[in-house]
């Protein structure tokens, strides 16, 4: 009897030969589309038991990161940060169209670049005196998927 087969053509068998860093893009990709399909195979994923880890972040000598901090921390970043959180959206979706213009691709395709700046943006906020209040989905037009939500402290 074949495996039952989900979005993509992805199987059990496929999925569990995967790295963890792959399986995660995958959830991910999966959690994006928003469809039934979409999340049947996101849960797929949950329910193998298998480890699916977040990527890791730009190393800290990166001249990329280097210069998402520059923009995070610039008074541009910072106040694009708070005015997302005073709009109800995670901080990110403040930063997120500036560094997606600065970096075009490099930053659209990098999971790693994306986990980076939810990191930089998590340290501004919380030196900002603001305290992790959940995670938030952001609306199609981010590159950023999701978000902490921010509340002051």
């Amino acid at each position: 009897m074949a495996e039952e087969r989900f979005i993509g053509g992805w199987t059990r068998s496929s999925l569990a030969a995967r790295t963890p860093e792959e399986r995660y893009a995958i959830w991910k990709r999966a959690r994006g589309l928003r469809t039934a399909d979409g999340n049947q195979l996101a849960r797929e994923i949950e329910l193998l038991g298998l480890p699916y880890a977040e990527p890791a972040r730009l190393d800290d000598d990166d001249p990329m990161r280097a210069r998402m901090a520059e923009i995070v921390t610039s008074p541009e970043g910072r106040s694009a940060c708070i005015e997302a959180t005073l709009d109800g959206l995670p901080a990110i979706a403040g930063v997120d169209p500036l560094l997606h213009e600065e970096f075009g691709a490099a930053y659209r395709l990098s999971d790693e670049a994306v986990a980076t700046a939810a990191a930089l943006v998590a340290e501004l906020m919380t030196r900002e005196g603001y305290v992790d209040s959940g995670r938030k989905t952001l609306p199609n037009r981010y590159v950023a998927r999701s978000g902490v939500f921010w509340k002051r402290g």
